[in-house]
């Protein structure tokens, strides 16, 4: 399977280790153009050394601490067309097919509009909404929220947001494991509070 991450940020860097470490057969790419901030390693997956770095460049560095063999492609560009534009010169077909999981790990709602399609394309939207739930949704359910009011605390500055961050990394990984080992696509909002609202 080919798996294209989309955001390599607080969720994205995440669960893109995790993914490897379950799937390590799977082809990876890896989409953002940011480098890594030293105010990024309290909740991203890079470590200091790497500050500097682009991130799409630090999760092989990563990887390779627990896996000889890697399968992963980076692609350091900023996304400015449909995912579904931007992909075509690396799928092997011409659409999303049963091969393909592209999974949106953006922190904008202006990026993860780019990433909204037709309903039935293998696309899952994992983030946060402006009231500090967050989202596994895949594209039949999914609605792009707006962004959070910049008056007020970004969720990563909050106290828990690093416990919160790694639960809905995990949750994410078992609502994927769930579609690879049995074909179901269950969409869900889950907030700080660990509350869990099954959407489909």
């Amino acid at each position: 399977m080919r798996v294209y991450i989309f955001g390599l940020g607080a969720i994205g860097s995440n669960l893109t280790i995790q993914m490897m470490k379950q799937f390590p057969d799977f082809t990876y790419y890896g989409i953002d153009y940011d480098k890594i901030e030293e105010r990024n390693i309290r909740t991203q997956a890079y470590f200091l050394e790497q500050v500097g770095m682009p991130k799409v460049h630090a999760i092989p560095v990563l990887a390779c601490r627990f896996n000889r063999k890697i399968y992963y492609k980076p692609l350091n560009v900023k996304l400015e067309i449909s995912a579904a534009e931007f992909l075509q010169p690396y799928l092997e077909k011409p659409f999303i097919d049963k091969n393909t999981l592209v999974i949106d790990c953006f922190d904008n709602s202006a990026s993860r509009k780019l990433l909204c399609g037709a309903p039935d394309e293998n696309v899952l939207h994992i983030g946060f909404s402006p009231f500090y739930t967050a989202e596994i949704m895949w594209q039949k359910d999914y609605d792009v929220p707006g962004d959070v009011d910049p008056s007020h605390n970004d969720i990563c500055s909050m106290d828990a947001a690093v416990g919160f961050i790694h639960y809905i990394v995990n949750f994410s990984l078992l609502t994927i494991s769930d579609y690879i080992k049995n074909d179901k696509k269950n969409s869900y909002i889950i907030t700080n509070k660990t509350n869990i609202k099954r959407i489909s």
